[in-house]
């Protein structure tokens, strides 16, 4: 049962929308600028104190402080490259917040194969299928205080006794 409703894990794949980073708010405050793209940060909500550098290829766009590339109230590291995608210009010196982050978890299939819903964040479900809708805050919301694997197990058998599968998110 919980075998058929469970599709393989697969990996995740940012598509670069931005709204991770920008969600997120300022959680990362410049503590201390070494240079113009080097710098002592402090991570708002870990506290944690690391130091980031820009990476070489995004210096000029990091630098560039003009809309719609730059937003204040965004990471100060996110910026919009001309083509529209979102770049964290200090992927590879990121905070660990950053680094575990997923922005989707799970996917929702439905009978018929097709995503019916996503997962975003820890338990958020984000679809425009209302008999979804309807099981998630009847039957999943109420397991919200479980922990993590608990919890999709138990989604996993709930939503396969209706007809719906997850697919685990890497």
């Amino acid at each position: 049962m919980i075998k058929d409703s469970v599709i393989p894990m697969a990996t995740f794949t940012c598509t670069r929308c931005g709204k991770c980073c920008i969600s997120l708010g300022r959680h990362i405050r410049l503590e201390r600028s070494l240079s113009p793209t080097s710098h002592s940060c402090r991570v708002q909500v870990t506290g944690e104190l690391l130091p980031v550098q820009v990476h070489p290829e995004y210096r000029a766009l990091y630098l560039s402080r003009a809309p719609p590339s730059f937003d204040s109230s965004w990471c100060p590291f996110l910026r919009r490259s001309e083509g529209g995608a979102f770049v964290c210009t200090i992927y590879s010196s990121r905070p660990g917040i950053c680094r575990t982050f997923r922005c989707c978890t799970m996917r929702v299939i439905d009978g018929g194969g097709i995503e019916a819903g996503k997962v975003k964040g820890r338990r958020d479900l984000q679809t425009d299928d209302p008999r979804l809708r309807e099981i998630w805050s009847r039957e999943i919301l109420p397991l919200g205080g479980l922990p993590d694997a608990e919890f999709r197990e138990k989604a996993v058998h709930k939503l396969g006794e209706h007809g719906y599968r997850l697919m685990i998110m890497e």
